[in-house]
């Protein structure tokens, strides 16, 4: 059986002028029916520049190599015609700030309608009945009414709640959501997360997830890619990367996580950073892209290319994997590795 969707060796470098920005290297990734693949990794790490690709709304001034398919489409290099027939019907996609997604001199009706209309070929009256059905379904109350309302008169949760139903509305094979809670309060969060999560089970689709929050990643998510300078650092399960995660990255960004101890001195305890800054893009250095940060780098990490190494069928890691031991302090004595780290 073919995988909804199978991301192979993907770059895309922005040129301007004689700069040349490499923006995504060489990434690779699966997903299969009905499964959730969260990336995650700080801003400017790739994350979104990797499903505009998939959209193919990139900038005009994108460069793009390597394979997407959509099952056995090969979706990079297809004209506007061919994609508009894919996108909101096989491919949806939501964005972060529904404010700029929805068109604020139109009324949720006619976005909501146009997209079964143009995608589907049904009806107005079709349409709107449709409509209706997917407002229930995303838990707005009064859809008859509230679906004649423009965007501004609807709250920040309301109106992603809008965007998840104009985006389920052809039951697309696979939902790209590009960080759909980053703009509402931790409640509001929380219940589009879990309305996410109840849609998927009921329409069994395949989604990518893109957030900066590793709490969400671990109760959402199948599996996780942690992106780092346009790279996948580490791939797994939920439990390889918050049970056993092997890249110093990973560990690092697990560690940032604010937590309460048990032992009641959360008072005195010191919130772990990074140090550091991501690496520049239009510079990056040879080997690996994190060494600048890491705690656990060698020389082996400044010189040349490094390849990915895999741990089992799930478990992929883009590291010197004989300077790593989980567990164990390594050569460079202000380095270690946690075995098992916990949200």
């Amino acid at each position: 059986m073919l995988p909804i969707l199978k991301v192979k060796d993907l770059s895309i470098q922005f040129k301007k002028r004689n700069i040349c920005i490499n923006a995504v290297n060489k990434v690779s990734f699966a997903l299969d029916e009905g499964e959730v693949l969260g990336i995650v990794g700080e801003s400017g790490s790739g994350k979104s520049q990797t499903v505009l690709a998939i959209m193919g709304l990139l900038a005009k001034n994108a460069l793009t190599s390597g394979s997407v398919k959509l099952l056995d489409q090969e979706l990079l290099g297809l004209n506007n015609i061919k994609l508009n027939k894919i996108r909101g019907n096989r491919v949806s996609m939501i964005f972060q700030d529904p404010m700029t997604s929805l068109n604020p001199y139109l009324t949720i009706q006619s976005q909501m309608t146009e997209v079964l209309m143009l995608h589907k070929g049904i009806s107005h009256k079709n349409a709107l009945n449709e409509s209706l059905k997917m407002l229930d379904l995303v838990k707005i109350s009064d859809a008859k009414r509230r679906i004649k309302l423009y965007p501004h008169e609807f709250s920040g949760g309301m109106r992603q709640r809008v965007m998840i139903a104009m985006a389920l509305l052809c039951k697309p094979e696979l939902l790209i959501a590009d960080e759909p809670t980053t703009a509402l309060d931790v409640t509001v969060q929380a219940q589009i997360l879990e309305l996410l999560r109840e849609l998927k089970n009921e329409l069994n689709m395949a989604v990518i997830l893109i957030t900066h929050d590793m709490g969400v990643i671990a109760n959402v998510c199948d599996r996780v890619c942690v992106m780092y300078a346009g790279n996948i650092m580490e791939g797994g399960t939920i439990e390889d990367i918050f049970y056993a995660p092997k890249h110093p990255y990973t560990v690092a960004l697990l560690e940032s996580i604010p937590k309460l101890e048990q032992d009641g001195n959360d008072i005195d305890a010191k919130l772990k950073t990074i140090p550091g800054e991501p690496p520049n893009l239009i510079h990056l250095p040879a080997g690996c892209a994190f060494q600048d940060r890491c705690s656990c780098v060698h020389e082996a990490c400044r010189h040349g290319e490094i390849e990915p190494q895999f741990l089992g069928e799930s478990h992929i890691v883009k590291c010197n994997l004989q300077f790593i031991t989980s567990g164990a302090v390594m050569q460079n004595s202000n380095c270690h590795l946690a075995s098992k780290t916990n949200i």
